[in-house]
């Protein structure tokens, strides 16, 4: 019995040592094929460093020979035909050049015939790093029939093959380093000058002094509406070329430039940019030729990204006729395209106290809410009027003419406020509008009376009858 249980013992000894020998082979089979992966990847790993450090950029590509150098003003041009660049793709390029990382390696064999990769005069991009190091990498053409490309860098025998991704974030053509924003700015804050030119004609000229904006021409006492310049401007910083056309301009007609389409100005404390649009790329006009004088360059933009096609002076403007606290208003007298109305308006926020009004004589019910809310409707549309359009005239015998609309603010302590609205020559559907006697150079359409003011006083005289 003892000796079967000696023979059970041995064998389950020796069961034991086989799979604990078997377990550790295992394990040392998965540390070494782990330990190669590895070793593989690092293989793939062509650089690897911290983008922060570096202090300049040489590039060599079918264009010539560029350097740049970082400088407290940042990207600067110190060698080669100065172009107007991009200071992000830059950025773009050594963020992919410090995490290179290849698919796959072709030959570790400098013999190679170089031609066969197009890395016998590649293109080349190169880094500087603060500290004296210098990282190159050679790029060829792109694999047949795959959309990857060939590789090196400067000095070594082996050739990698990157994905398309990898290479487009290192690209160093001039093309993909030039600047393709209509204005390069960090925000609308930076700009300081804007001019449009619509076929021939200045719509709006402005400057920025401080914070406020100043309307040089055409109209120069209007009032610019900085939030609606700030949505012009937010177009401009964001608006981006479609590609570059690389050639000599002889021929302006050849994209329409001899006879602008639309012209625009921009500028800020650092630059300035002054670009034509000629013709439609194509029929749909979804595309239009554009040129930069200063640079010399011609381009393609998407229709789509170029929102201030169009846009007129009266929207840049503020076009409230007039404003004033309505605790200063005693009274409204008004005459509408023949319809005559009195409004007694006692408007007040004291404690205790509470308002009341009077419309030709009868009180408005203040617990209607109904008559309410269409009394306020009334008195928005007066005290919240707008012109409609810019109109610089000479007006003369306005006395010896009857206006076809009439509105006094009885102004509690100050000179009565007085509109006057008359019509204009040639045109019936538009009113002069003329401010305490004075001609404003701005019209208002004659509907905008009859579906304003004039709609909800009909309407609140039917309710309170």
């Amino acid at each position: 019995m003892i000796k079967r249980y000696m023979k059970l013992l041995i064998g389950l000894i020796i069961a034991a040592v086989i799979a604990t020998g078997a377990y550790f082979g295992v394990l040392v089979k998965k540390n070494n094929d782990a330990k190669k992966a590895y070793e593989e990847i690092q293989k793939l790993k062509i650089f690897d460093f911290d983008p922060m450090d570096i202090t300049s950029m040489s590039v060599k590509n079918s264009s010539g020979e560029y350097y740049f150098q970082l400088t407290g003003n940042g990207w600067e041009i110190t060698k080669g035909e100065p172009f107007r660049f991009s200071a992000d793709r830059i950025v773009e390029m050594a963020t992919g050049m410090s995490q290179l990382n290849a698919t796959k390696i072709v030959t570790e064999n400098g013999g190679d015939d170089l031609s066969a990769y197009g890395l016998n005069d590649p293109v080349r991009l190169g880094f500087k790093l603060n500290d004296g190091k210098e990282y190159t990498a050679e790029i060829g053409k792109q694999v047949p029939g795959d959309s990857s490309w060939y590789l090196k860098t400067a000095g070594n025998d082996t050739i990698y093959i990157v994905s398309s991704d990898v290479k487009d974030s290192i690209s160093a053509e001039l093309d993909d380093m030039k600047d393709r924003l209509l204005f390069d700015a960090s925000g609308t804050d930076d700009i300081t000058h804007l001019k449009y030119i619509d076929h021939g004609t200045v719509i709006y000229d402005i400057n920025k002094s401080g914070s406020e904006w100043k309307l040089e021409s055409p109209f120069p006492q209007g009032e610019v509406n900085a939030s609606s310049v700030n949505s012009i401007t937010s177009m401009l910083i964001r608006a981006e070329c479609v590609t570059f056309i690389n050639e000599e301009l002889t021929d302006l007609k050849k994209f329409g430039f001899d006879n602008p389409s639309y012209q625009i100005e921009v500028s800020s404390d650092k630059r300035s940019v002054n670009v034509i649009f000629g013709n439609y790329y194509d029929d749909a006009r979804k595309y239009i030729y554009a040129y930069d004088r200063a640079i010399d360059q011609i381009f393609i933009f998407q229709t789509s990204e170029l929102g201030f096609f169009g846009t007129k002076l009266e929207d840049i403007l503020y076009k409230r006729l007039h404003q004033e606290s309505f605790e200063n208003i005693s009274n409204f007298e008004m005459d509408i395209l023949g319809t005559e109305i009195n409004i007694e308006y006692n408007y007040v926020v004291a404690e205790g106290q509470t308002s009341s009004y009077k419309v030709n004589g009868k009180e408005i019910n203040r617990e209607d809410e109904s008559v309410l809310e269409t009394f306020n409707n009334m008195i928005n549309a007066i005290t919240g009027m707008c012109f409609d359009e810019v109109c610089e005239t000479t007006l003369t015998n306005l006395k010896s003419q009857k206006p076809e609309a009439k509105i006094v603010y009885d102004i509690k302590d100050g000179k009565d406020y007085v509109l006057e609205f008359y019509k204009k020559d040639g045109d019936d559907s538009l009113l002069y509008i003329v401010e305490n006697g004075v001609y404003t150079d701005t019209v208002i359409k004659k509907t905008s009376l009859e579906n304003g003011v004039l709609l909800y006083y009909k309407e609140l005289a039917e309710k309170m009858k």
